[in-house]
C-alpha cells in the first residue's frame, strides 16, 4: 500500500490499524500521582472486560502494568492512556481470522486546558446531543467517541461539564464522567444497561459507598431528579468526584463533598482502589 501523511510518504500500519479504521478498540484513561497509575485494579479490570465484549484476547496484566509504570516513572503527576486495538487488517469490517492486537501505553502531562481541570464546584448544563442505543457496547470503554466530541462542543464559557441524555431522555451521564445524586435516602447514580460508560470511579462508589455508611441505589433518572437531588457530582478518573454548584441554573445548596465521598474521593487518586475503613 502506498500511503500519505499530511501528503508526505508515511508508513501504513498506523493507517491499517482497526482503530484508525474503525474504532474498533477500548481505552483507559488514568491519573498519574508520584509515578504510579492510579486506581489501576478497577482500570485493568473494566479493559480486560471490553476485551472479552468485543472478542479481543485479554491482555497480560503483569506485562500491562509494567508498561504502565515504565512510561510513568519519575511523573509526579501526568495522566496515563492505554489504548488497544484488534490490530492491523485490510479493508472492510470483517476481522481477520488471525488478529494481532495493537497496545499503545503512554503518559502525558495533567490537562490545565480542560474546564474542570481546576479544584471547585461545577457548573453544569444539559447537551442536546444524545446518546445512542446500544446494550452491546454500554458500559464499555469503547474507541467510538464522536456522540461526547459533538457534545463537547455544546459547552459555553464558564460551563465545566454536560449532562448527556438517552433517546428515552433519561439522564445517563456526563460528557466525560458519571453522574452521582444524594438525596435523604441515599445515592442514586444511572444505570447503564443502554448507553453509557461504566467509570472507574463510579465502580469504586458502586463497591465501598454502602459499607462507608452512604446506600447507593442505581436506577433510571429522570431530568427532574437532578432537580430535586439535595446533590449533584460529576466523576471520573482525572476529577475525582467533583460537586455541582449549578444545573441549567438550578443551585444546589449542598456544593461539598459529605464525609463518606471525600474519603472516596480521596481513594481516586491511590494506586490501589482498595479502601480501608472503620465501619
Amino acid at each position: 500500500m502506498h500511503a500519505l501523511l499530511n501528503g508526505e510518504p508515511a508508513a501504513d500500519t498506523s493507517f491499517l490499524d482497526r482503530a484508525c479504521q474503525f474504532g474498533d478498540g477500548l481505552f483507559e484513561t488514568l491519573a498519574v500521582r508520584h509515578g504510579q497509575p492510579c486506581l489501576w485494579p478497577l482500570h485493568e479490570r473494566r479493559l480486560q472486560h471490553g476485551c472479552e465484549r468485543l472478542g479481543l484476547s485479554p491482555v497480560d496484566p503483569e506485562r500491562l502494568l509494567g508498561e504502565a509504570r515504565a512510561v510513568c516513572e519519575g511523573r509526579k503527576k501526568g495522566v496515563l492512556k492505554i489504548i488497544v486495538s484488534a490490530g492491523p487488517s485490510a479493508h472492510g469490517y470483517r476481522r481477520p481470522n488471525e488478529l494481532a492486537p495493537t497496545r499503545w501505553v503512554a503518559c502525558g502531562d495533567w490537562p490545565s486546558d480542560e474546564p474542570w481541570s481546576g479544584e471547585g464546584a461545577l457548573r453544569v448544563r444539559e447537551c442536546a446531543t444524545r446518546l445512542g442505543t446500544q446494550p452491546l457496547l454500554a458500559g464499555i470503554k469503547h474507541l467510538n467517541r464522536l456522540e461526547q466530541v459533538l457534545a463537547r462542543r455544546e459547552l459555553g464559557e464558564g460551563i465545566h461539564e454536560g449532562v448527556m441524555c438517552d433517546q428515552a431522555g433519561h439522564s445517563v451521564e456526563g460528557i466525560t464522567s458519571n453522574l452521582l445524586l444524594l438525596n435523604s435516602d441515599g445515592l442514586i447514580t444511572p444505570s447503564l444497561d443502554n448507553a453509557g460508560v461504566a467509570g472507574t470511579v463510579r465502580q469504586l462508589v458502586v463497591e465501598n459507598a454502602g459499607r462507608l455508611g452512604l446506600p447507593l441505589t442505581i436506577a433510571p433518572v429522570e431530568r427532574d431528579m437532578l432537580y430535586e437531588a439535595e446533590a449533584l457530582f460529576m466523576m471520573n478518573a482525572l476529577m475525582g468526584i467533583r460537586p455541582v454548584a449549578e444545573f441549567e441554573g438550578h443551585d444546589y445548596k449542598l456544593n461539598v463533598r459529605p464525609p463518606v465521598l471525600e474519603q472516596l474521593h480521596n481513594m481516586c487518586f491511590m494506586f490501589s482502589g482498595e479502601i480501608e475503613c472503620n465501619a
